[in-house]
């Protein structure tokens, strides 16, 4: 039976992002980043792949499988790009939908639509949508939008079921989207996972040349 992908992104791999979430989010306003914003941006970061690296390599809840821990040296990612973090504006819808996603085990899922993030990248005006797992518990206080997503880079330099964001709810009617932190889910390194698939309104018709690229072993493993 697979093991959900989103449940389990949820530990203590994703501790780290979430901090990393709220560090940035601090140093996000404004217009144009000083340089050392961009280098406090690339450090924190940096720091926060080395921990998941390591997170990879040696933790018993490992999304790689023994076989590949052997042989892990390290995630593949796009060069740190501070162009790539933005400022949403978030609306909350007043009816939020519920529909079904389809997973990469073909099993479909439900999730409601709760936000849209409406944002400038590169000159170019960009629509994402945020969602929610239906009956998915969280944390009071650490409540996240899922914003899953495909672009141009898609299934060439990055994984071909697409990327996810986890930025922290807003109270307020803005969101920063930093698109360093787009990570693979689990199933693009092992088969057991069952992971949403993004929908058609969350698919760019961009190159988001920022965070996780293809796994460096290659095609997943099934235990």
């Amino acid at each position: 039976m697979a093991t959900l992908c989103r449940v389990a992104a949820r530990g203590a791999l994703w501790s780290w992002l979430i901090g990393l979430g709220m560090a940035l989010l601090v140093v996000s306003c404004g217009t144009k980043p000083g340089r050392l914003e961009v280098l406090q941006h690339k450090k924190e970061i940096a720091e926060g792949r080395r921990d998941k690296d390591r997170f990879f390599k040696t933790s018993q809840t490992s999304p790689l499988l023994t076989e590949q821990q052997m042989n892990f040296t390290g995630l593949a990612y796009f060069p740190v790009d501070i162009a790539y973090r933005v400022t949403a504006r978030y609306q909350r819808l007043a009816n939020p939908p519920e529909f079904t996603v389809q997973t990469s085990t073909g099993h479909e899922r439900v999730y409601t639509t709760i936000g849209r993030l409406d944002f400038t990248l590169a000159g170019q005006p960009v629509t994402l949508f945020a969602y929610h797992e239906k009956g998915q518990q969280e944390e009071p206080g650490k409540r996240s939008l899922f914003v899953p997503f495909t672009d141009l880079t898609t299934g060439r330099e990055s994984y071909g079921g697409g990327r996810y964001l986890d930025p922290p709810e807003p109270a307020g009617d803005s969101v920063v989207l930093d698109f360093n932190l787009a990570y693979n889910p689990y199933c693009a390194y092992n088969y057991n996972f069952s992971c949403p698939i993004p929908p058609q309104e969350n698919r760019l018709a961009m190159a988001i040349k920022a965070g996780e690229k293809l796994f460096p072993l290659g095609q997943p493993l099934r235990q």
